[in-house]
Parts: C-alpha cells; sequence; structure tokens
C-alpha cells in the first residue's frame, strides 16, 4: 500500500513552465455531511467540469509524468483495483474508484502531524481549521496548473473541501476573487447526526479506501490506545456538543461573511431541495457557469438514507439550536426539521416538511436573503 505515495517527485522536470491556470476555479462551500460530496458527484457526471480525483490524489507526485510518458491508463487501473477492495468510502453510500471526485485537501500540507491522543483536539484541527491559506497558496497553485496542462478542453475546475466552508470562504474569495462559488445548507440537526454515523463507522471499522487517500488515517489503527479513545469520543455526549458548537460560530461567520462575497460570484442551495430536483439545480449551475451541462444522474443515486438522531445528537442539537436561529430563518428552515416534542425519532435523511410543501423553492438560489 505504501507504494501508492512515492516520496520523490517525478513531475518535476515537466512542472518548469507550467503557468497557466484553468479558465474558472468553482468552489463547492458546505459543513462536512451537508451534501457537497453528492453536488460535487453530480456536477463530475455532467463531464462538463473537471475536478480532483482519487487517482490524482493517490498518484499525484507523477500525474505529468504518467499522461506524458503513455502510462496513464495502465496506473489509473491499479489504482481502480485498490480501491476496488471497498463498496464505498465508508462514511455514506457514495461509490469509490479512481475517477472518484475528492476533497483537495489530502493534496495540501497536513495541519496535524498524526493523530492527537486528545480527540477534542483532533476533531478541531481535522475537521474544522481552514486548508487554503497563504501558507499552502503555492501548492494549491501546482495543482491547480497541473489540472490545467491535463485537461485539454479548459473546463473549469470544481473543488471541494468542507474545512474552507466553516472559517475561510471569506478569505478563499480574497485569494481567488474571480472564482465562483457554490453554497450548499442543509438542517444543522441532520448534519449532526450525519457527521457522528458517518465519521464513527470509519473510527470503529477500516476502510481501506480511507486508507490510500489519507495515510494518517492508517496510524489510528496502528495505535489500538488511540483508536478506543475515538470509538469512546464517538460514542459519548461530547463530541457532539463539539460539533455542535462548532457550527454555532460558523454560522455565524457565514451570516457576517456573505455580504463581503458579490452577488454574481455565489449561489446557494438547500440539499433538500437538491434531493428533490437535481436536475434542475444542475441545469441552472450550468446556465450560470455558463457551461453545457446535461445532467446525467445515475439511477437510485439521490437516494437519502433512513438516519435516526440519537438522543444525545438531539440534545446536544437542542442546547444549540436557538442560537443557530438567524442562520436558519434565512435558508428557511424550521427550529426543528419536523413539529414534534424533542427526544423523538424521526427521519433525519429525507427532504424537510417545508421544501416538500414548497417545490418552487427547489431551484439553486443566487444570493439567497440579500
Amino acid at each position: 500500500m505504501k507504494s501508492f505515495f512515492a516520496s520523490r517527485n517525478p513531475d518535476e522536470n515537466y512542472l518548469r513552465g507550467l503557468t497557466e491556470m484553468p479558465r474558472q476555479l468553482v468552489f463547492i462551500m458546505g459543513c462536512h455531511r451537508s451534501g457537497t460530496s453528492m453536488l460535487y458527484h453530480l456536477m463530475a457526471y455532467t463531464g462538463a467540469y473537471d475536478y480532483i480525483s482519487a487517482y490524482d490524489i493517490i498518484k499525484y507526485p507523477g500525474l505529468l509524468r504518467n499522461r506524458l510518458e503513455g502510462c496513464e491508463a495502465d496506473v489509473k487501473a491499479a489504482v481502480d483495483v485498490a480501491i476496488q477492495i471497498e463498496n464505498n468510502r465508508g462514511v455514506d453510500n457514495l461509490p469509490v474508484g479512481a475517477n472518484y471526485p475528492e476533497e483537495y485537501r489530502f493534496l495540501l500540507p497536513p495541519l496535524t502531524p498524526s493523530w492527537f491522543l486528545n480527540v477534542r483536539k483532533h476533531v478541531e484541527k481535522l475537521s474544522f481549521a481552514p486548508h487554503l491559506t497563504e501558507r499552502t497558496l503555492s501548492r494549491f497553485l501546482e495543482i491547480c496548473r497541473k489540472k490545467r496542462f491535463l485537461d485539454v478542453g479548459n473546463r473549469p475546475l470544481v473543488l471541494k473541501n468542507p474545512n474552507d466552508f466553516y472559517f475561510n470562504f471569506a478569505a478563499t474569495h480574497r485569494l481567488f476573487p474571480q472564482a465562483k462559488m457554490i453554497f450548499i445548507h442543509r438542517h444543522p440537526l441532520h448534519i449532526l447526526t450525519s457527521y457522528v454515523a458517518g465519521f464513527g463507522s470509519i473510527v470503529d471499522t477500516k476502510n481501506v479506501y480511507a486508507e490510500l487517500i489519507d495515510p494518517r488515517y492508517q496510524s489510528l489503527f496502528r495505535s489500538p490506545l488511540r483508536r478506543k479513545l475515538f470509538q469512546k469520543a464517538f460514542r459519548g455526549n461530547e463530541l457532539p456538543r463539539l460539533v455542535a458548537s462548532v457550527l454555532v460560530r460558523s454560522y455565524r461567520y457565514y451570516l457576517e461573511n456573505i455580504r463581503h462575497v458579490p452577488a454574481d460570484a455565489y449561489l446557494t442551495m438547500r440539499y433538500e431541495d437538491l434531493c428533490l430536483d437535481a436536475p434542475g439545480h444542475l441545469s441552472r449551475i450550468g446556465n450560470w457557469l455558463e457551461t453545457d451541462t446535461q445532467p446525467r444522474i445515475p439511477d437510485k443515486f439521490v437516494a437519502p438514507r433512513n438516519l435516526t438522531a440519537p438522543e444525545r445528537v438531539y440534545d446536544a442539537y437542542a442546547l444549540y439550536a436557538e442560537d443557530m436561529r438567524p442562520y436558519l430563518e434565512r435558508h428557511g428552515y424550521s427550529l426543528f426539521p419536523a413539529a414534534n416534542a424533542p427526544k423523538q425519532k424521526y427521519p433525519v435523511d429525507l427532504p424537510s416538511a417545508e421544501c416538500i410543501r414548497d417545490k418552487s423553492a427547489a431551484a439553486p438560489h443566487r444570493h439567497a436573503g440579500r
């Protein structure tokens, strides 16, 4: 497995002279578990956009060499065989493969050397700290230039990394003022439940795909004590409260900073509405970006799962729900997804009642609430 991560840089000689950037950068911005991955997949499937793939990450040091020396297809096929050991990526049921759309954060210098024993510190760093900063800018530009060289059609490059949404989208806009942003929102109780369930699952069960994408993940399973601490955290009360508190601060940041992004530089949409009308959203995104976007949605791909909010997750959300009210109201959400008493179980991954009642909300809205 270590052979997939070459320590040298086979592309070094080919990098000289690469200066051209993709004609358009498009950042998908949203919390973990808010639907960013689903939207990323859907945009990739249209063929109208370039994106960062699992192959790009696993074989990044030699992407240019593989193309120019004619071995790209063979290398990609080998990567695909290694990945196909898994049916999905562990945190959800999205498919995996060499061409799977992935987050650019795996190509940037790590924020942390490994997994902390302090679970709180690690979660804060791994999930919520910005990745695209002045410190990582030169590496990010190299990634973009490589992708531009490899994409003969010079399509818009779609980029996704939730870490750069929470407290960094305004700084990202300042770094790339000509870039476009698509903000996707989801009811925070749904996010919180999916976060705990999804990331908890890859702590409980080793995922080969996650190992290939992130070598740091391997270290978690080399330390039984560390893994036990993380399992305990994902089953306890403190971690849902930590995530809920970060969501509150992130929503405040969003409300304070979205006004500084020009109205024509971004779209907003809700996950619940995307589930109701994915083709409509993709067509409108294509019109906005002036691309010939033909929705190609695999059968049963948009099929939300029925998850139930555990009591500890529901209680964590209820503790912070009132602090989220301004954000919820801005995006048309009720304080609780259903008009029922606290601690009642309900499906959290289905479209919300309010968007089922009003399908007119199903279009991606530019600068909603401005």
